[in-house]
Parts: structure tokens; sequence; C-alpha cells
């Protein structure tokens, strides 16, 4: 079983903290990416026995169109 719980960085504003403006692989654009922090993120899958907390995570949405190309060939 794997678990991960999540606490988003609440930034100076209380909104939250969002990286804009980075590339994300062959994405046609993204809405940056949401800073969280973790409270917890463990697992015992197929014998990989880890847990920690206090690491840095984020989300981000993606906009890809059919036929892109993947990996880090879009970047510029």
């Amino acid at each position: 079983m794997a678990a991960m719980k999540l606490q988003r960085e609440g930034g100076a504003d209380g909104k939250g903290v969002v990286l804009k403006n980075v590339s994300y692989f062959g994405a046609q654009s993204n809405d940056g990416f949401e800073m969280y922090r973790s409270l917890d993120h463990s697992a015992n899958v197929q014998g990989h026995k880890f847990s920690y907390t206090d690491r840095n995570a984020f989300l981000i949405s993606i906009d890809t169109h059919e036929g892109a190309a993947g990996g880090m060939s879009g970047s510029k």
C-alpha cells in the first residue's frame, strides 16, 4: 500500500504558491506548478518500503494536443 498526504504552501497572500512561466516537457501550456509540502509519503509495495515527511511536492495541470512530441524535445 502507498499513501501521500499533502498540505498546500500558503504563500505571502495565503492563496498558495504557484511557480509560473516554466516549461514542462512536451506540454503546450500549463497553469504553473502549485507547491505543496508532504505530511506523509509512505509505501510498502513489492519489497520497497519507505516513509518520508516534510518534503516538497507539486501539482501541475497541462494542456496537450494529439500528436505532440513527448519528452524534452518540445522545450526551448
